[in-house]
């Protein structure tokens, strides 16, 4: 336990990690993944202070109100990999070539670390949650391949504690009530604003939580390189562009239950964990991409507060269960093994092959 509390990531001690010593190129990807995430942060600042997206602004808030009057407005609600042409698709289409370039970049770790801070439009207590959040995913990762760890549902026991010693910059164990990401006063604007945006960043975040799944599933080490080799190419699939468009990014959040449920039944703290800082992300891209935001920071400083408050806005599994499988997991990017290649929302009885599922419109 010590090693965890005094060094939280002995990952980066080392000279090589275990990830970077067997698979780089995973190894690259996911440092591109903090990256991305700041750059993709960074332009829709730059979209925002544009005199040119007055157009776009208005569209957004059109589609916001519209959003706000359906019942059955949702984060995690049935996706459209058709409308990945946002309101500000001028400025996105500009973007992203240079986003899938910083993908194919070879990346310094140390470099990586200082990406968000970089940028300069989050405050510190954000930026240090996240970079926090970052390690965490580093440790798990290192846990389950590097095989010094022979128990490794201790190891992540304590990882999690050692994580959860940073009151002020950790983020809750234990689910979030839906009404912290869905019903804030500027929610939506992250995925309706820039939806390719949000995907490239959604598409990195399947990645990790895709890999945990296969490395918690996967019974050898053969197994676990063939899967893993699927799992880049599946992940090459997303970030390549058709007809001018990433048509394939997720459309919805990845979250454990949906994309790595055994890594979610073997850790559930640390699941919840990893949950949790990525719709901290959605909330943070919601209050940047919102037009109407006077103050952002203050904004930004209290979604912190709210994401590492361990004892409010909590919801109980069952509910966490409902509210992040509703999109469905073709939406959040499919299994972390593929083989899915359609929506698997409102399907009929005959296209589902179940004769015990109903086809009444409530089932549906």
């Amino acid at each position: 336990m010590l090693l965890f509390v005094l060094g939280f990531i002995p990952v980066q001690a080392a000279e090589l990690t275990t990830l970077e010593q067997n698979y780089p190129d995973l190894q690259q990807l996911l440092l591109a993944h903090d990256v991305v995430q700041a750059r993709a942060y960074e332009e829709i600042s730059i979209t925002n202070s544009s005199p040119t997206a007055a157009i776009g602004q208005r569209v957004l808030l059109e589609t916001l109100a519209e959003l706000e009057e359906s019942q059955g407005s949702h984060y995690h609600s049935a996706g459209d990999h058709s409308a990945m042409l946002g309101p500000h698709r001028v400025f996105e289409s500009r973007a992203i070539p240079g986003l899938l370039g910083v993908i194919r970049e070879n990346h310094n770790a140390e470099t990586v670390r200082t990406a968000l801070a970089d940028v300069g439009n989050l405050p510190p207590v954000a930026v240090e949650a996240l970079q926090r959040g970052r390690q965490f995913v580093e440790q798990l990762i290192e846990i389950y391949l590097n095989p010094v760890y022979e128990d490794k549902k201790l190891a992540v026991s304590q990882a999690v504690a050692a994580y959860l010693a940073d009151e002020q910059h950790s983020v809750a164990y234990k689910p979030k009530s839906d009404e912290l990401l869905s019903d804030h006063e500027y929610a939506y604007a992250y995925k309706a604003g820039f939806p390719q945006l949000s995907g490239l960043t959604w598409a990195s975040q399947w990645l990790k939580i895709a890999l945990l799944e296969i490395l918690v599933t996967s019974p050898d080490a053969a197994t676990r390189d063939a899967d893993i080799t699927q799992l880049l190419n599946i992940y090459g699939e997303k970030i390549t562009r058709l007809h001018g468009s990433l048509v394939s990014l997720p459309s919805d959040i990845p979250t454990n239950p949906v994309i790595a449920p055994n890594f979610y039944t073997f850790h559930p703290d640390a699941a919840y964990i990893l949950d949790n800082l990525e719709l901290l992300k959605v909330v943070i891209g919601d209050i940047l991409a919102h037009p109407e935001v006077e103050e952002r920071w203050p904004e930004i400083e209290k979604a912190v507060a709210d994401y590492t408050d361990k004892n409010s806005n909590l919801s109980d599994e069952s509910d966490y269960l409902l509210y992040v499988l509703r999109g469905g997991i073709y939406n959040a990017g499919g299994p972390a093994r593929g083989g899915l290649n359609r929506p698997d929302r409102n399907w009929t009885r005959e296209q589902t092959e179940n004769p015990h599922i109903s086809t009444s419109p409530m089932a549906q």
